[in-house]
């Protein structure tokens, strides 16, 4: 041992009984600091460590488990078991309870915030969100996206990207700003906004704010803002308020002989009906069960 270090390639060492731990083909590094309820642990190919520090350095495949959580790096780490923080690369993985992450690089601040950096993914249910870098404060459940190129996704196909999105997951609200475009496979619906408020629960919402524009079945209807209700019902409602514009292509009945109704107009060139306003403008659109648009309200009035 040397200028307080220890350094392991094969063989057994016991550096400090019930403290540092070095065993087997593989070192393992095992730390309980007084008072701390779970201990911290490194396992790697070759671990180099100062026992006065806390310092450390793995070398090839590592795993650090601390605080029922376990992260997974391919091309070592580096790490300080005392302050429990750590840096791990080479690709990562890390996954505890629910909730999975995986990136390129992983920045482990304090035992509940981390950041997953390059290429990350967290996952939790059947949410991922997505971007260059995600912060994820894991004791509040809430994820933040760095870097642009934000996506949250949904296990049915439904999307929503941004240039930002923040994510509550125990409300299970995300805001994203910037450029904002979804689709909801569910309803085959499409929008676009400079931001939004996602409620991603099963009976939720999503509110488009700025420019906003939402289309179904070729039909669209455009306003200042737009909330689009029970986003995974068949019963959906959209409230656009503030210049609402609304172009709408109806379908006809079937026919008293049982023969299928006409395809949507619009893509045949037929007329649409489009329903304007200006100021305070309010448009509601409601969505049957059998699939049909029909525009039930659209009425306006000067500020």
């Amino acid at each position: 041992m040397k200028n307080n270090k220890s350094y392991k390639r094969a063989g057994q060492f016991l550096l400090a009984a019930g403290a540092v731990l070095l065993v087997a083909h593989n070192s393992i590094l095992w730390a309980a600091p007084q008072g701390s309820p779970a201990p911290f642990s490194v396992d790697a190919t070759e671990i180099e460590y100062d026992l006065q520090s806390g310092d450390g350095t793995a070398t090839g495949k590592t795993t650090i488990k601390q605080d029922g959580g376990i992260a997974v790096a391919q091309g070592g780490a580096t790490f300080n078991s005392k302050s429990r923080t750590g840096h791990l690369y080479g690709g990562v993985t890390a996954d505890k309870e629910d909730q999975h992450l995986r990136s390129n690089e992983l920045v482990l601040y304090t035992e509940h915030f981390v950041s997953a950096v390059g290429d990350a993914h967290l996952t939790k249910g059947d949410k991922t969100l997505s971007a260059p870098r995600v912060d994820y404060h894991e004791d509040k459940k809430y994820a933040e996206t760095l870097g642009g190129s934000a996506r949250l996704s949904a296990t049915d196909g439904s999307w929503l990207t941004a240039s930002k999105i923040t994510y509550d997951m125990q409300s299970g609200i995300a805001n994203a700003t910037g450029g904002v475009n979804l689709e909801n496979k569910a309803q085959n619906t499409t929008g676009y906004g400079d931001r939004a408020v996602y409620d991603s629960r099963s009976t939720g919402y999503v509110e488009l704010i700025g420019n906003a524009k939402a289309t179904r079945d070729g039909n669209t209807i455009t306003g200042n803002k737009l909330r689009i209700t029970n986003t995974s019902a068949s019963n959906t409602q959209t409230h656009a308020s503030g210049n609402v514009r609304i172009v709408y292509y109806p379908r006809k009945d079937k026919k008293t002989d049982g023969s299928p109704a006409a395809q949507p107009a619009g893509k045949e060139g037929k007329e649409a009906i489009v329903a304007q306003g200006k100021g305070n403008t309010k448009a509601k659109t409601a969505v049957t069960a059998a699939g049909r648009d029909t525009v039930s309200q659209a009425e306006g009035a000067k500020a």
